[in-house]
């Protein structure tokens, strides 16, 4: 839910069911999910400025700084998982994922 949030660009905001589109999730799981979150201090819930009755869901402050710290661990965790390869087999892998990516979308 956080990567979700954060990748969508500021302000970090997404309804429930942007956050279940994005997330492949139910919405219900998104409302179990964004109270846990709430208790953490992660995110915050709020009234949508265009329809009263919606919610809306943003990163709080220590949600972007901590999402930015798990990409930033993520990304070097890839780069080390990368790192043994060549530079031709960082291309033939780059070809081989998009392929497979079109395969999964059809």
């Amino acid at each position: 839910m956080l990567a979700a949030l954060r990748r969508d660009g500021e302000p970090y905001r997404l309804t429930a069911g942007q956050l279940s589109q994005r997330m492949l999730v139910t919405t219900g799981a998104v409302t179990k999910r964004v109270d846990r979150l709430i208790t953490r201090g992660l995110v915050s819930r709020s009234v949508s400025a265009a329809d009263a009755r919606g919610r809306v869901v943003g990163l709080t402050p220590a949600g972007v700084t901590l999402t930015d710290q798990l990409i930033e661990k993520h990304l070097a965790n890839e780069a080390g998982m990368l790192r043994g390869l060549s530079d031709s087999d960082r291309s033939a892998l780059e070809r081989l994922l998009a392929t497979l990516t079109q395969a999964v979308a059809s």
